[in-house]
């Protein structure tokens, strides 16, 4: 089969790569459709190193059919059940986090398409020692789900979590979301869902065009473009009034960035860091301790996250579809990296088959 492999640092390529052998307890998934994530794009621009050990296969956005299962796999699954996968690889079931369920934060963590061989391809295996830890790794995909949106489902759970289960949004609370990604859009779309007032998405010129639109269909009240000499802080105070920002979500990751979070929420308030970069903070934070602001490190989701997307995408509150921008074959993968990087497109699905 073919796959999109990272053989070094910044370099890809599409390879021939062998099918995954099923062992005793594991699953094999047919991949019908997998993401680009933002993730993916630092692979490819050389931002960010192999977690791993080179070549690797890329992908960790996906969904697809079971199309084996070795003799002693968990018979909850069946061959051709539709599922999607929330990308872990293994964990070591004994930490702290994995004791919680939070098994995004093992330590240990494996993760497919970052560290082990991920979904550009047309064959991924689930280990059977990572079910038996975790049975929630895997989730059947409802039947009126078309399986082209569901690699969407991993970046809808994360902001899931981001926007109701750590920012605890509560309806009529006011929102700011800076960065227009697909995390940041999915915020948007979840501030929406929890009931929030005024729903704003910050983002840069070149969101203008096709970002912003989408924004304001997942539910975007304002959206303000971020640049040299505008005070976003002041123009987010004139649309919130007294009530102020109860949550901003910080998805664009930039140090400059999450100062204006700071700068903007309201005393007693939360501030979200999705987007991740790696520069110092470089600011002051006494201003942290004097309005007693809560800043929580993100970092995916968990199985409450998972569950509630499928739930509201299965009865149409959540809207998975507008976000896809390009459909490509894998063959034509390298055109979506480029199309990302220049931000003309918001989500890629790729169908790995051709």
């Amino acid at each position: 089969m073919k796959g999109l492999v990272l053989y070094e640092r910044g370099k890809t390529e599409i390879r021939e790569v062998n099918i995954p052998e099923c062992g005793d307890r594991d699953i094999i998934i047919k991949v019908e459709y997998a993401a680009i994530c933002g993730g993916d794009v630092h692979f490819y621009n050389g931002t960010l190193p192999c977690l791993g050990e080179y070549p690797i296969i890329l992908g960790h956005e996906f969904a697809g059919t079971i199309a084996q299962m070795g003799p002693d796999a968990d018979n909850y699954w069946k061959v051709g059940d539709r599922v999607v996968s929330e990308n872990t690889a293994s964990v070591c079931g004994r930490c702290p986090a994995c004791e919680k369920g939070n098994f995004v934060n093992c330590p240990e963590r494996e993760t497919l398409g970052c560290s082990v061989d991920g979904a550009f391809t047309q064959y991924v295996k689930i280990p059977g020692e990572l079910l038996a830890v975790y049975p929630n790794c895997l989730f059947r995909l409802p039947e009126e789900m078309a399986m082209e949106t569901a690699p969407l489902l991993e970046p809808a759970a994360n902001a899931y979590m981001a926007v109701v289960q750590e920012g605890q949004v509560m309806p009529g609370e006011n929102v700011v979301v800076f960065g227009a990604g697909a995390l940041g859009l999915f915020s948007v779309q979840m501030a929406r869902i929890a009931g929030a007032a005024n729903i704003i998405l910050v983002g840069m010129p070149s969101d203008e065009e096709s970002r912003f639109p989408c924004g304001r269909k997942m539910g975007a009240t304002h959206t303000l473009i971020n640049g040299p000499g505008v005070d976003i802080a002041a123009e987010i105070a004139e649309i919130c009034g007294q009530r102020g920002v109860a949550l901003c979500v910080d998805a664009a990751g930039v140090p400059a960035v999450l100062k204006q979070a700071v700068d903007t929420v309201r005393n007693d308030g939360t501030v979200v860091r999705i987007g991740m970069n790696d520069k110092p903070y470089g600011y002051g934070m006494d201003v942290v301790n004097i309005k007693s602001i809560s800043i929580v490190g993100h970092m995916g989701y968990n199985t409450t996250s998972w569950r509630n997307v499928i739930s509201l995408a299965k009865v149409g509150k959540l809207d998975l579809a507008s976000l896809i921008s390009h459909k490509l074959p894998l063959s034509d993968i390298k055109h979506g990296f480029d199309l990302l990087k220049d931000q003309t497109a918001i989500k890629i699905v790729i169908d790995p088959s051709n």
